[in-house]
């Protein structure tokens, strides 16, 4: 008897959990945008009887709820420390490494080497340059969790980048590398090219935000440190029109984003289709074929051309190779991650 009153209560208990939260789902309102995992979040489905048939609703609930679920936010953090604790090495798609260094495959946003191709066979072979950004992983080896590897290109940027590893030149909490480790590609490149990087010292160092918490962080909320924005400032004056006009953006950081869930949105802005740069620095029109590993390092860029385009292929919704025929475009460089998988 006492035996079915102890599982009577656990039951019920159990069922009142349940039903509280049940009943916050409908006292809050559904979130339309995660600020820490940076997407939109599923929205309550409507119920109509096709989907109920064909099984559609009851996915696209579980979906809804799962992304909704009453502080969310906290239980991913519960879950990951508890993950941690069992001395898992990858969490959510994350590969937790030492010193709180945080890891992630690098995914394709474009099919850059065909984008290549049509730069070459439009501006030929040697006008056309590229930057393959390794991932954190394939270069902060001493921090990988054991038995992990990323393949890498042996490039001259890699090697740079390998060369000062011991910097702080990726983020701990982000995928992207900071704006220290730009500078060590674009010297790299820079050198390639023919021209004469802007030496370390002729650089304005400034710390503009001591607490950014990247995209690994907010996959896992967690960080054993927040991450540091550091900028290094070659210091050209620029006119920078955004989206062709179409937005009142102006210069090439902006300050008042250092306080979003999204910092990183300092350089440039984030990710636009179209930027147009003109800086009074060189000769040449240099156009940019990027995705967001290069937005922290058009600043380098800008001390060597007299006019810049950058371009996300992601978002510029035109023809690349046909709208640059009318550019006047001496020069092409690509700067995209370099799509590698952890072994």
């Amino acid at each position: 008897m006492k035996k079915g009153r102890k599982e009577t209560v656990i039951c019920l208990a159990f069922l009142l959990v349940l039903y509280a939260l049940w009943a916050v789902d409908f006292l809050y309102p559904d979130r339309l945008y995660s600020d820490w995992e940076k997407r939109m979040l599923a929205q309550r489905p409507a119920l109509n009887r096709t989907d109920v048939l064909n099984g559609n609703y009851g996915k696209n609930y579980e979906e809804w709820l799962t992304d909704q679920f009453p502080l969310r936010d906290r239980w991913v953090s519960v879950k990951t420390r508890c993950e941690l604790l069992l001395q898992k090495k990858e969490i959510n798609g994350i590969y937790v490494g030492k010193d709180g260094q945080l890891f992630s495959d690098q995914e394709r946003t474009a099919d850059w080497d065909r984008l290549e191709m049509q730069m070459r066979d439009q501006y030929g072979a040697w006008n056309v340059s590229r930057i393959r950004v390794p991932a954190a992983g394939a270069v902060l080896t001493d921090r990988m969790p054991c038995g992990l590897s990323f393949p890498f290109v042996e490039d001259r940027v890699w090697e740079n980048l390998n060369r000062h590893r011991e910097e702080y030149i990726y983020y701990r909490t982000d995928h992207h590398w900071t704006m220290l480790g730009a500078y060590y590609a674009y010297e790299a490149w820079a050198e390639d090219q023919g021209l004469v990087p802007v030496p370390p010292e002729k650089l304005e160092r400034k710390t503009v935000k001591e607490d950014f918490l990247g995209t690994h962080y907010a996959r896992l909320h967690y960080a054993e440190k927040a991450d540091a924005i550091e900028v290094y400032d070659p210091g050209v004056s620029c006119q920078v029109v955004y989206d062709l006009g179409k937005s009142d953006l102006q210069g090439l950081y902006q300050a008042e984003l250092l306080d979003s869930e999204d910092a990183y949105r300092y350089f440039l802005d984030g990710n636009h289709p179209v930027l147009q740069i003109e800086t009074g620095q060189g000769e040449g029109h240099l156009a940019v074929l990027k995705d967001s590993f290069a937005n922290c390092m058009v600043p380098y860029l800008a001390c060597h051309y007299g006019k810049i385009t950058v371009i996300d292929p992601r978002y510029f919704r035109t023809d690349i190779p046909a709208w640059l025929q009318g550019q006047e475009v001496t020069k092409i460089l690509i700067v995209s991650q370099d799509t590698v998988k952890a072994e």
